[in-house]
């Protein structure tokens, strides 16, 4: 099992990254696609990819649209030929003011470099559309992760070779409609993640009741659960996102 999108670098985990990091490998997750969220968070990212299980993700959060250092992200991908760019994207919850011009250098930087990215977008699909089909290159493969849009939205969005990965927040009784998606979208689209330490599922689908933060050993509760949204086994299931996983890696799209 491939974890889409995890932040084992966020300070929650400072004290016992090894160990649940462990956990999460015990439970049967093979692979982290692990995203630093601003610059302050490159060094731990660095110090994570001596774990052969750690894909690095550098990049700047809308959040922290402020803090974007683009010397450091290219410093960064020069120095790791397997990592990729993310997350970004735009927010208009709660994004910082420059976070349009830091998208769009993101995904320049994403598109120079040739690496996957990954995007966080909230309640801003009409403001990354713009930006995509302002852009006359894109990187290889978008990751929009925790999609939360509509199946109108991922088709327009799989014209420039975007995965959508999903939480275990979509499994809360008032998600119907982003289950419904996960439901609808073609199965060489789709992605699991945590999100951790953010995006704690409902009790049920987590692996250790006293821990709470989310958690990589949550993964497989979620994906069991996804499965049987998707009325496929498990384990089938869980080959196909490891599939889609290493695709969205690769820049690949649909049957490459």
């Amino acid at each position: 099992m491939i974890d889409a999108h995890i932040h084992w670098t966020d300070d929650r985990f400072a004290t016992d990254r090894g160990r649940v990091i462990e956990r999460a490998k015990s439970a049967g997750v093979t692979a982290f696609f692990c995203a630093a969220a601003r610059p302050s968070e490159f060094a731990p990212l660095e110090n994570l990819t001596q774990r052969p299980e750690i894909v690095p993700f550098a990049g700047t959060h809308p959040w922290f649209a402020n803090e974007y250092d683009p010397a450091a992200l290219t410093d960064f991908l020069n120095r790791h030929p397997d990592a990729g760019v993310g997350e970004t994207g735009l927010d208009a919850v709660r994004g910082a003011p420059k976070q349009t011009e830091v998208f769009k250098d993101q995904l320049r930087i994403a598109t120079i470099f040739k690496r996957p990215c990954v995007i966080h977008c909230v309640k801003s699909f009409d403001a990354v559309a713009a930006v995509l089909k302002q852009t006359p290159a894109l990187p290889p493969a978008l990751l929009f992760h925790g999609f939360s849009g509509t199946l109108q939205q991922a088709e327009f969005l799989m014209r420039f070779n975007a995965f959508f990965s999903f939480s275990g927040t979509v499994l809360f009784e008032n998600r119907a409609k982003a289950r419904a998606v996960l439901a609808a979208l073609p199965a060489d689209r789709i992605l699991a993640e945590t999100d951790a330490p953010d995006g704690l599922p409902p009790e049920r689908f987590r692996a250790n009741a006293d821990e709470k933060r989310n958690v990589g050993e949550n993964l497989p509760l979620i994906i069991q659960a996804f499965a049987a949204i998707r009325k496929t086994d498990f384990s089938t299931f869980t080959a196909a996102l490891d599939a889609n996983a290493r695709r969205f890696l690769s820049g690949g799209g649909n049957g490459e």
